[in-house]
């Protein structure tokens, strides 16, 4: 196999480049805007919040996913190797277009560095001199979903089966601004990603007064606390539609297998979930659990 049918073989194998034909990922791997970048260990590579322009494909070394929690703390929520990639969910049609996590080399990387309309190329079938959308306006709500799940950490696990069964484990729901989604403690039944508009999550501190603990737009997730093995099982904030609001339903069950394909994700999780519980005590004066 020559280097670039590798490297095309490569391109394939990322979900978003899966469907593009041999001709397309040439002309990704020849645009003068991608092409290969090394990093030194402990450097990083992008940063949280930051505004993204490119996705990266790891092609040797390793690099760690790293967010940061409510209580303020760095935590490590993922390892990437050879072949996996980061980057891409800053880059989706409709999202803030801010980085979710930083990203760090731990050993000497050298990654494919891909630019942000090659990308969007490959989220919309299209061929490389056609125009590029800029909403998923006229896609479908189940490609609209593949593409939404395929570009968050969560779901980064699922099998390209997973996704193409899509339709069978996600329900696509709607609630109107002003719309409670979730109740504090009530029994947690499913979780939610953000396909189209933004939510609040909040809580009643001691006064009845609302603090708001954070804003969430597309891509972004809750609920996942309460249906996570071996917890009680109840919510531990409100969420309510801060906008009309469009989200991704996944039950329970399915939420659980996922997790039993990702085990680092799941410790990575119940930290997150630990630190998060201990902000909200600390900001509303509560010295219960929840």
């Amino acid at each position: 196999m020559t280097e670039t049918e590798a490297n095309i073989a490569l391109l394939r194998s990322v979900p978003i480049f899966s469907s593009l034909t041999d001709r397309q990922l040439q002309h990704i791997l020849e645009s003068p805007d991608n092409g290969i970048v090394e990093f030194g260990p402990l450097e990083d590579i992008i940063h949280e919040n930051e505004i993204g322009d490119c996705m990266y494909i790891i092609l040797t070394g390793v690099v760690d996913v790293r967010m940061r929690t409510v209580g303020g703390r760095d935590i490590t929520i993922a390892t990437l190797k050879p072949n996996e990639f980061f980057g891409e969910q800053a880059l989706l049609p409709g999202s803030t277009g801010q980085r979710n996590a930083t990203v760090r080399a731990l050993k000497p990387c050298r990654l494919l560095r891909i630019s942000k309309s090659d990308v969007v190329l490959g989220l919309s079938h299209e061929e490389p001199d056609a125009p590029l959308p800029r909403t998923f306006e006229n896609t479908s709500d189940q490609d609209r979903v593949r593409m939404l799940l395929r570009g968050v950490r969560l779901f980064r696990a699922l099998s390209r089966k997973d996704l193409a069964r899509v339709h069978e484990w996600t329900k696509v729901v709607s609630f109107e601004a002003g719309n409670l989604i979730l109740r504090e403690r009530e029994a947690g039944d499913y979780m939610y990603v953000v396909l189209d508009g933004s939510v609040d999550v909040f809580v009643i501190d001691d006064d009845g007064k609302v603090v708001i603990l954070a804003q969430l737009t597309r891509g972004h997730y809750f609920g996942e606390q309460a249906l996570l093995p071996g917890v009680p099982g109840e919510r531990n904030a409100n969420v309510r539609a801060n906008t009309a609001v469009t989200l991704v339903r996944v039950a329970k069950k399915y939420f659980q297998l996922i997790l039993n394909h990702d085990n680092k994700l799941t410790l990575a999780l119940r930290e997150a979930g630990a630190e998060q519980r201990k902000k909200i005590q600390q900001a509303i004066g509560r010295q219960d659990p929840f």
